[in-house]
């Protein structure tokens, strides 16, 4: 009887020794912010707009990917981790976008040409970029316009948009997305002013 209990509390220990193994070698996925735009070329350019470098709240500039599982909990991820660092990331996809979309413009992000040639400056803040237990992803904070006189357009904007299925990649997928709508609701603005 004695074998018997010890053999099963060994087998129980080790059973759950490899439980407990297994959930902290999980493999760690990177996630990558992908931009979609074409290659082209522009010969029409009239203005040149600068992309600061986008600011993000400090919960999101991190390795893991965020979700808020209540109201005001965020949980990083240990696993689902971002392929770079995300203020770069949403910078690098917002300039793609907007250069994309205002054919008459060059928009630098400072890399490939100079500050001193901005005529206009665009600077956005995140102070969202989050997936929810509902479902949603999100991504709300604040945008800017500016010349060197004066400040053209500032806009607030929150925007939410269901996740087709469960899983990190499908809330990156719906991250992106909400990239490319921001970008259209700038460079549609933007338009305006120029």
């Amino acid at each position: 009887m004695n074998k018997l209990v010890t053999l099963i509390l060994l087998t129980s220990s080790l059973t759950l020794s490899g439980c407990a193994q297994q959930s902290t070698s999980q493999q760690s996925q990177y996630y990558l912010l992908s931009s979609d735009s074409q290659s082209y070329t522009k010969s029409d350019t009239r203005s040149v707009i600068g992309v600061s470098p986008v600011n993000v709240a400090a919960y999101i500039n991190t390795p893991g990917i965020a979700l808020l599982t209540k109201e005001n909990h965020i949980r990083i991820a240990n696993h689902h981790l971002w392929a770079e660092q995300p203020d770069l990331a949403i910078s690098r996809v917002l300039h793609s976008e907007l250069d994309a979309l205002l054919p008459h413009s060059r928009v630098d992000s400072g890399e490939l040409g100079r500050q001193s040639d901005w005529q206009y400056t665009i600077t956005t803040q995140i102070d969202q970029f989050h997936g929810t237990a509902s479902g949603e992803a999100v991504l709300s904070g604040f945008w800017q316009f500016k010349n060197e006189q004066r400040v053209l357009v500032t806009q607030r904007f929150n925007m939410k948009q269901p996740i087709g299925k469960p899983g990190y990649a499908p809330l990156v997928d719906s991250l992106r997305e909400l990239l490319t709508q921001l970008a259209e609701q700038q460079a549609q603005e933007i338009a305006k002013k120029l």
